[in-house]
């Protein structure tokens, strides 16, 4: 569950198309506490990270399933976590996939990403999807 300041915090952002469109250019999880410091928000580290832990969690159970297991895996390993991170668009996304022994599909990714864009509040997810290329 989250807490008080986190589910408020979360609920601006929903109600917020200026900030929705201010989230879409953020790069780090700093750059959103101090956007969270500047609309009176005092986000702690804690409460950033179960906020990203809930978002994943929320998009995780929307996405289908074949796809779903190739991004359990990885967010459960903290080594492909790292090389998730290094992949620059979805051609390099589904080539470590295959190096994880899980085949998905482009059309599978555009759809996780999809879900992850449909997002109102913030979602690292959506961050790594918007920085992919096709």
């Amino acid at each position: 569950m989250l807490s008080q300041v986190s589910q408020e915090f979360n609920q601006y952002l929903i109600e917020s198309p200026e900030l929705q469109t201010k989230l879409a250019s953020l790069k780090s999880p700093f750059d959103m506490i101090n956007v969270a410091k500047e609309e009176g928000f005092v986000l702690t580290l804690e409460d950033f990270q179960e906020l990203a832990q809930h978002a994943y969690h929320e998009w995780l159970i929307r996405i289908d399933p074949s796809i779903r297991l190739f991004f359990e895996k990885v967010h459960n390993d903290e080594k492909l976590n790292k090389q998730l991170r290094q992949c620059k668009s979805m051609n390099d996304l589904i080539i470590f996939a295959q190096e994880c022994n899980i085949e998905i599909k482009l059309s599978e990714l555009e759809k996780a990403a999809e879900v992850a864009k449909s997002f109102k509040g913030f979602s690292f997810e959506k961050m790594f999807f918007q920085n992919l290329t096709t």
